[in-house]
């Protein structure tokens, strides 16, 4: 009998380690475990997303739909977080982010990191092409002290990547800037009414030609 409880004992104290060691194995990983609920939550929650900015998240060369694959997760999440909050307007986009369709802050993170991990295939829409000179010079005079040089993202600061974006959808935004109520009107609508007739739409073409995410 004493025999008996030893084993027992014995065998309990065995899957006690083991369990201990699985689950420190599992701390040590935090950072992949992570990543991967990430990739799997957000590719399931993209799946409404997919319906207008594309399974590549290459949006749509009419200039309705941005192209978002490839833009760092700080740069969405940052956008997502402010149609949520009505700081950016857009009914499909508030609607899609709202507590209904999207419960918290973790699943605005899933989709974050899965966009973030998009390769675009989508060809991009680009302008007539004969005053690219021109985009370069005024983008480089008026939105290139917060934009970059490039284009490129500032992931820091919640700035899109501009360049490899399509030219109907960046003229469009162009366009919004001036309008009453826009949101953000305060940082752009100012900068876009100096630019003379056709410099929009020459910045628009030059940033599309730019290398993208």
């Amino acid at each position: 009998m004493k025999m008996s409880i030893t084993v027992r004992n014995s065998a309990r104290e065995a899957v006690t380690i083991i369990l201990a060691v699985v689950v420190l194995a599992a701390g040590c990983l935090p950072g992949a475990v992570a990543e991967v609920a990430a990739s799997e939550d957000g590719a399931t929650l993209y799946a409404t997303c997919a319906a207008c900015h594309g399974k590549d998240g290459g949006g749509l060369r009419d200039g309705t739909v941005p192209a978002i694959g490839g833009q760092p997760a700080a740069v969405v999440l940052k956008a997502l977080e402010d149609f949520r909050a009505g700081r950016r307007r857009d009914l499909r986009m508030q609607h899609f982010t709202d507590a209904e369709h999207l419960s918290g802050t973790a699943a605005l993170q899933a989709i974050a990191a899965y966009v973030a991990g998009l390769k675009r295939t989508t060809r991009v829409a680009q302008g007539a092409g004969t005053a690219l000179e021109i985009g370069k010079r005024e983008f480089a005079r008026a939105c290139s002290a917060c934009h970059g040089a490039g284009g490129t993202a500032v992931a820091a600061r919640g700035i899109p990547a501009l360049a490899g974006q399509h030219a109907s959808y960046l003229e469009r935004k162009l366009r919004e800037a001036m309008l009453p109520g826009n949101t953000r009107a305060c940082s752009h609508g100012v900068i876009v009414s100096r630019l003379a007739e056709g410099q929009g739409a020459a910045i628009a073409d030059w940033l599309s030609r730019q290398p993208g995410p």
